[in-house]
């Protein structure tokens, strides 16, 4: 489990009951985190087969003008994007009406439809399974870090929701490399086999058929059951998977703090339609003030250009100075390991230790420092100078400067909006507030992928300044807005946002109370305290009668 790192390092997990870390747990993490693969493979593969001799021939690349050009790879790359924004959406009323889990598994065979219909040799085809594979990538892209969130023990809640994004980029590597390995084919007639792009598209196929098969056998989470009038079943739940009795002190506080959310809830407005919903997020500061922050996370997110560098890997290397062809996806596979393992030691080791917010001013610091590197290189050095020998000094400082990109946004940006959106909303709330956020985080993804080849010819190096000026804007928006999550309930998040937005840097780090739901804690020290009484009047009444 990748949670199971953060055990040994978290302070918090090392005090929680040894049997809340178990099998049942780690099935439920593999089953619903292969979601994360969906987005990996459909976007780490197109970039690289997009450039592959067979995928050209076999879609009409090759006898066009770069206009023409530039505008269907575009719109490629791009329709993913399209159909996870509508994806998104449609999310949110399945998650609420049918549940988390069957929604997981529903979008799963959405995806495996799509995946298989981006195997036929026409483009018209084409888009259309990649907007219907780009439905369930959106779609489980709020789905997924929504359901590992609900799951979760708190003291590992960042690193389970955050193994979602490790299969992401786990994904994204295995797509570059597998394309660095078509691409290395050499035969007669190559560019005539379609069997050379199919085999680099149809591996996504493989993680949503795993997904499927998985996700009937985990249960449903105890949120979802307790906020639909359910609270026996989700209470089992609970005891299910922590492997506890139902009258533990873990589960009777884990259990009462999501009752007492749920009732605050219906104290306010009763029902769960969206009407009802919209006006409990606007009309209350605390869920309005939830509800701003994540959507900036996510507006950064995609600000910091990860999408333009994920979906054009190839053709940015070869902007800098490396050759096109297979060079360029091996230099491409490099960037998705170091991605990986920045991943890796962000999920296992960071995230439930030192927390979301320091490594995310980091890691954001270091990617707005390595697009204004790119600008300024791009700005003042003649590339195609140096194309017919091999990489100039100054092309190979900037692979450098993407891997650091790389490292950052593994640290940052790449995780931290998805973990923060999963766990900072209430139950209620939840699903229709992920899917705004995703929404947007698609739309702008579609924007951005769609724009990205012929911002790159009309830009040149002011693509990248534009997206260092960006990311730097974020560093100064997260610094004063974003309070750590680490260690908090997630039913704790209603009193730290009843406070004003902007001074969050004020309140970031959560006491020892703050952990806890107010209400709920002060319950569970009067029960304490009354114990206490008890005992102490039973030796009283004892030294009396002797």
């Amino acid at each position: 489990m990748a949670g199971g790192t953060s055990i040994w390092f978290s302070s918090e997990a090392k005090t929680d009951p040894r049997e809340i870390f178990n099998l049942r747990l780690l099935y439920l993490l593999v089953a619903v985190a292969w979601g994360g693969s969906f987005y990996g493979f459909d976007t780490g593969n197109i970039g690289g087969i997009l450039t592959l001799p067979s995928f050209r021939n076999a879609f009409g690349l090759n006898n066009v003008s770069q206009a023409v050009e530039d505008d269907r790879k575009g719109t490629i790359a791009s329709m993913l994007a399209a159909g996870g924004s509508a994806g998104a959406l449609l999310a949110a009323p399945t998650s609420d009406y049918i549940g988390r889990k069957w929604s997981v598994f529903g979008w799963g065979i959405v995806f495996v439809i799509g995946a298989a219909l981006q195997m036929i040799a026409d483009y018209e085809v084409l888009l259309a399974g990649r907007f219907i594979a780009g439905m369930g990538v959106g779609a489980s892209s709020m789905l997924t870090p929504q359901f590992l969130a609900e799951n979760s023990p708190k003291s590992v809640r960042g690193s389970m929701t955050a193994t979602y994004n490790l299969m992401i980029v786990t994904s994204l590597m295995l797509a570059f490399w597998v394309n660095y390995g078509v691409a290395k084919w050499s035969f007669p007639g190559v560019e005539h086999d379609d069997a050379q792009w199919r085999s680099a598209m149809g591996i996504q196929i493989i993680p949503g058929a795993l997904l499927c098969l998985m996700v009937p056998f985990v249960p449903e989470t105890p949120r979802y059951l307790i906020n639909h009038g359910k609270a026996e079943q989700g209470l089992k739940n609970i005891c299910k998977l922590r492997k506890l009795p139902a009258d533990h002190e873990y589960v009777q506080t884990e259990f009462r703090e999501i009752e007492a959310q749920v009732r605050h809830e219906q104290e306010c407005f009763v029902g769960h339609n969206y009407w009802i919903v919209f006006k409990d997020i606007f009309t209350s500061k605390s869920n309005f003030q939830r509800f701003f922050l994540s959507v900036m996370l996510f507006l950064f997110h995609k600000f910091t250009g990860t999408d333009s560098l994920n979906y054009y890997a190839p053709e940015i290397f070869a902007l800098i100075g490396v050759k096109s062809g297979s060079s360029s996806l091996l230099t491409t596979g490099v960037y998705g390991v170091v991605k990986t393992v920045a991943t890796i030691i962000y999920v296992g080791y960071l995230v439930d230790r030192i927390g979301r917010r320091i490594p995310l001013l980091i890691g954001a610091t270091l990617q707005a420092t390595a697009m204004l590197y790119l600008a300024l290189y791009l700005r003042f050095t003649d590339t195609t100078a140096d194309s017919v020998g091999g990489t100039p000094a100054g092309g190979i400082v900037g692979i450098v400067w993407i891997y650091i990109y790389a490292f950052g946004w593994s640290f940052g940006h790449s995780v931290a909006c998805y973990v923060v959106a999963a766990e900072v909303f209430p139950t209620r709330i939840r699903s229709f507030c992920m899917a705004i956020c995703f929404f947007i985080n698609w739309i702008v993804d579609y924007g951005i992928t769609r724009a990205t080849p012929n911002m790159i010819t009309e830009m040149g190096w002011g693509v990248f300044l534009l997206y260092a000026m960006l990311t730097y804007l974020g560093v100064v928006f997260i610094f004063f807005c974003l309070p750590e999550m680490k260690g908090r309930s997630m039913e704790s998040m209603d009193d730290l946002f009843e406070r004003p937005l902007w001074t969050m840097w004020k309140h970031a780090y959560p006491t020892e109370e703050e952990k806890m739901r107010r209400d709920v804690r002060e319950e569970m020290n009067s029960k304490i305290q009354a114990v206490r009484d008890d005992g102490k009047n039973h030796r009283v009444e004892h030294v009396e009668t002797a």
